[in-house]
């Protein structure tokens, strides 16, 4: 129950605001001078407090001046007005205040304030929860979100995050391969050490060597002074290697070698160095395949696959979108100083018929861009794709979402999963149908393999092949 603290010195307003919150749900204290309320806000810390700007004992900028660090994280203040004080309000909001009210203001618009000054104050805690989490806390895979398929990926990563093995994250681009990589540093015992991320694809042929291994003066024109490579920066602890399949064919001997022996001689050296490094490898390309075309070694293919994780796209877990828009959305106000505390019912259908090519990273920028351009509600006008939605893909027009379905989810947190069922069921048999039965094809129309497609025939029996 979200608890409103009432600052006011006059009896009837304070009452009068006071029984209007309490009939609607909150926990309620009232206070009639600064005094008061500043021991409450300490002993018994509120989530909104609605403020008066002028008491018999101090101002409202009095307060505000106190609670700097606990407006930033810790509650909202709504600023109420007499006439001609307005700039005192506008002064107040610049100093933290979420919104201000004019007197005589209207009961609907104050808990219309209040409530989405409310939601906002959520959002901004959950993103501080998930910042904190991403790190050394053992909850951090909460950031990832509560599907079963990506249960099951951190489950892997909890099974063997401790370990010294060699992992394969594979997956497509923007599925958090990398994501999934730091918590399996933040899990094991090296996360005190360093974590040292290269992109293999950025790094020019002639300077692979020297990127990972680094190099000694005087090693080649230009190299006025030493410099360590990666493998040295990563030295007891993790060194993460990005989109390995583009690396050099002609210089995955020298990587297999190194990694074989946790050792190597920098450029220009003849002293060879020792490492204690664990390695995390990812790909957005099929190793397996590309090792068939000789376009990679089958002993490095071999040696970096002690253990495959598989990174699933969005489109297979539709069901955390909710959760991480809403992580995306908070971290967007925070950094772009916005104030949006909701996505509309069409924007949040069109987020979950989207079929999503570029994963997670592609849902966090359309989220960024949409705070960019919204006041206070995502809105289906405000989603911007690199091209419009194919008008063929299963779903587009024939589902939505009703606003009572959305009310039992507040902040778009919760599992959804009654929803999800309905809109997968749906999907499903719609693409049954356009396949006319044929179960490869509409496993194609979907986007999955025809042994999945089975598997949820089986889950859905009559409800996807009846007429």
């Amino acid at each position: 129950m979200d608890s409103i603290l009432i600052v006011e010195d006059k009896r009837d307003t304070r009452e009068n605001i006071a029984e209007l919150f309490s009939l609607n749900g909150y926990k309620v204290l009232t206070a009639a001078d600064g005094k008061t309320a500043l021991h409450y806000i300490k002993t018994q810390p509120p989530d909104c407090i609605i403020l008066d700007v002028r008491l018999p004992d101090m101002t409202g900028h009095d307060i505000l001046n106190q609670l700097e660090e606990k407006i930033e994280t810790g509650m909202i203040i709504i600023i109420i007005t007499a006439y001609g004080e307005i700039s005192m309000a506008v002064s107040a909001m610049k100093m933290g205040a979420y919104d201000y009210l004019e007197k005589p203001f209207d009961n609907e618009v104050l808990l219309m304030t209040v409530k989405r000054g409310l939601e906002c104050l959520r959002l901004k805690r959950e993103l501080i929860h998930l910042r904190r989490i991403v790190g050394s806390d053992p909850e951090s895979e909460q950031i990832f979100g509560h599907s079963t398929a990506i249960k099951k990926v951190i489950k892997q990563i909890i099974s063997v995050a401790d370990t010294d093995m060699t992992i394969l994250i594979q997956g497509e681009t923007g599925t958090g391969k990398e994501v999934a990589a730091r918590l399996l540093h933040n899990k094991s015992k090296r996360s005190a050490q360093p974590f040292i991320a290269i992109d293999c694809g950025a790094i020019p042929e002639n300077l692979v060597e020297s990127e990972f291994f680094g190099y000694e003066k005087g090693a080649f024109t230009g190299a006025s002074q030493s410099r360590s490579g990666k493998f040295q920066l990563a030295n007891g602890g993790t060194l993460y290697m990005d989109e390995i399949g583009n690396l050099p064919l002609t210089q995955q001997r020298h990587f297999l070698r190194a990694i074989e022996n946790k050792a190597f001689h920098p450029l220009g050296s003849t002293k060879e160095f020792k490492v204690d490094i664990r390695l995390i490898i990812a790909s957005n390309s099929n190793l397996a395949h590309l090792v068939f075309e000789n376009k990679f070694r089958k002993d490095l293919f071999y040696r970096i696959s002690e253990y495959i994780i598989t990174m699933p796209s969005l489109r297979e877990r539709i069901e955390d979108i909710p959760h991480l828009a809403a992580l995306f959305l908070a971290e967007a106000n925070f950094e772009f100083d916005r104030d949006i505390t909701s996505i509309s019912e069409e924007a949040l259908a069109k987020l979950f018929s989207y079929d999503w090519p570029g994963n997670v990273r592609q849902l966090r920028n359309v989220i960024r861009k949409a705070a960019l351009l919204a006041t206070d509600t995502i809105r289906l006008s405000h989603l911007t794709f690199p091209t419009e939605i194919d008008p063929e893909i299963p779903g587009q027009h024939f589902f939505s979402i009703k606003k009572k379905d959305l009310e039992r989810y507040p902040n778009y947190r919760m599992a959804y999963g009654d929803l999800i069922r309905e809109f997968e069921k749906e999907l499903l048999k719609e693409a049954y149908q356009r396949a006319h039965g044929n179960i490869a094809k509409a496993a194609r129309f979907y986007g999955i393999d025809r042994r999945n497609f089975y598997h949820k025939l089986d889950k859905y029996g009559n409800d996807i092949t009846e007429k």
